[in-house]
């Protein structure tokens, strides 16, 4: 897989606001609304809620503060790694996952069945599941270019209306996720407009702007988003650098790998980010098994073929130009599950 650049304001350290001496820090765990730092001084500390606006982002790190950083994230994966022992009795283990994807896929990710049955490539027609049709559709109607011609034009709707359009020609959300709210129109979806274009191309820190977009989607549908229709979007436009993510199974691969606390239903920037480190050890750890996943989606696909719903449940999301219809239920799972933590 192609690793994204570490560009300056990309790397997630964090300083306290009023110790610098503690140096920069690496979140570590989140759990029950706290948060935990390792520091450049050595000391892992707690933040309870109420005081996570302490940590200010470190937007341009210095190459001391980025080498502390891969430091620590090699540690934090070798540490999930170890956690995940196949001898876990209360679940499958990545190598089960490995197993039950060479058993449909013999040759891994390089799989003729995979290339043709996922990615789209050779297929004679384009089906929901096909991600690089739905990659190319992305970065076509969804450049920069595009959206500052429309955002110039006012036409805010229209930018929605291309998103929806883009992601029901996938399996990934939900259609009930894509609904128009009632009673919209254009001057109501400005900001939600702005928050896109500044999602897929803005320069400020990714959990920013991600965070903006999922308040943007709030005010205008009145609910905060799920998770699907929160990460599909910088998924299609950046397969390399951002992940879509399924609740479900995306829980389920946390547990394999050995991950502590709990993940919420509902989406926000520190969770995507803990989603974001754990995708990328399975990139690393189906490297060692196999050929290394081309993108982020191969990683979303890994884990839902291995840890989502039964073949038969996911059978009904195959018709052409809709988003799948079994993606709800889905969801209802999620929200149980996440009752559960």
């Amino acid at each position: 897989m192609t690793q994204p650049t570490s560009e300056s304001g990309a790397l997630p350290l964090y300083n306290h606001a009023s110790r610098k001496d503690w140096g920069v820090g690496v979140l570590v765990r989140e759990d029950g609304g706290k948060r935990a730092y390792l520091f450049e001084d050595g000391e892992e500390r707690t933040m309870a809620n109420g005081f996570h606006q302490l940590m200010r982002r470190v937007e341009h790190p210095s190459a001391d503060q980025r080498a502390f950083y891969e430091r620590q994230r090699g540690l934090i994966a070798a540490r999930e790694k170890a956690n995940a022992s196949p001898s876990r009795s209360d679940g499958p283990s990545f190598l089960d996952q490995v197993e039950k994807l060479h058993k449909v896929y013999p040759a891994g990710l390089a799989d003729p069945k995979w290339v043709r049955d996922v990615r789209g490539e050779g297929a004679a027609e384009r089906a929901p599941r096909h991600r690089q049709a739905l990659i190319r559709e992305a970065q076509e109607q969804l450049s920069v270019t595009s959206l500052d011609a429309l955002l110039k034009a006012q036409s805010f709707v229209q930018v929605w209306e291309l998103v929806v359009a883009l992601l029901s020609h996938t399996d990934l959300v939900p259609a009930a996720q894509l609904k128009k709210p009632k009673g919209a129109n254009n001057e109501r979806f400005r900001g939600l407009a702005q928050a896109v274009r500044e999602l897929l191309h803005g320069a400020a820190a990714y959990e920013t702007r991600f965070d903006a977009y999922l308040s943007a989607l709030n005010v205008v549908f009145g609910e905060p988003p799920r998770w699907e229709l929160a990460t599909a979007l910088s998924a299609a436009f950046h397969p390399t650098e951002q992940i879509c993510v399924h609740p479900s199974a995306f829980r389920q691969q946390l547990k394999v790998m050995g991950a502590r606390g709990a993940a919420p239903a509902r989406p926000t920037a520190v969770a995507y980010t803990r989603f974001m480190t754990i995708a990328r050890l399975v990139a690393s750890r189906l490297a060692e098994h196999g050929p290394a996943p081309r993108d982020l989606f191969d990683v979303y696909d890994f884990t839902v073929v291995t840890l989502g719903p039964a073949p038969r449940a996911r059978a009904a999301s195959v018709k052409k130009g809709s988003a799948s219809s079994t993606a709800p239920a889905a969801e209802d799972a999620d929200d149980a599950e996440a009752s559960d933590d």
